[in-house]
């Protein structure tokens, strides 16, 4: 399994060998992901490629941030389709602000997404709703955002 880097709230892709000053190692399978939660959001079932644009949007947000107020359990809306329907978002259980980077919200989502894939029984991909929690204590959840997407990364707005 490879390792990766944690800095400063940044989960980067980069190996080892490109750990920043300062940075904290950690491994991949140190990301706890549950899927069917968090309890107080809708039971959701949607096909995997409803999620595609909305974690797209996270992966490729280089290096703008998303701001979560203090917490705990602040969550808001990090990424959805313009219809709503499948959606991301970032929890933060802090008790400051944090502004998170939107690829690493992403990459949270890839790993719900990834363990919370099933097959359907009309032989499609579909994901169940889900959560990831990152050690610094903020966690990212795939869910129904209903029929209004506000996140900020649907227009690409900051």
């Amino acid at each position: 399994m490879p390792l990766w880097v944690l800095s400063s709230l940044i989960l980067s892709a980069k190996p080892l060998n490109g750990i920043p000053a300062g940075g904290v190692v950690m491994r991949e399978d140190d990301i706890k992901v549950i899927c069917d939660a968090p309890p107080d959001y809708p039971d959701s079932d949607f096909p995997a490629a409803d999620y595609a644009y909305p974690i797209d949007r996270l992966l490729s947000g280089g290096s703008r941030k998303l701001h979560v107020d203090a917490g705990p359990a602040k969550c808001i809306q990090a990424a959805c389709n313009s219809n709503g329907g499948a959606g991301v978002f970032v929890c933060n259980d802090q008790h400051n602000g944090v502004d998170l980077l939107l690829k690493d919200i992403g990459w949270f989502a890839q790993h719900v997404y990834e363990k919370c894939k099933h097959r359907a029984d009309d032989g499609t991909d579909h994901v169940r709703e889900g959560q990831a929690f990152c050690p610094d204590n903020w966690n990212v959840i795939l869910s129904d955002v209903g029929s209004d997407c506000h996140a900020p990364t649907l227009t690409g707005s900051d």
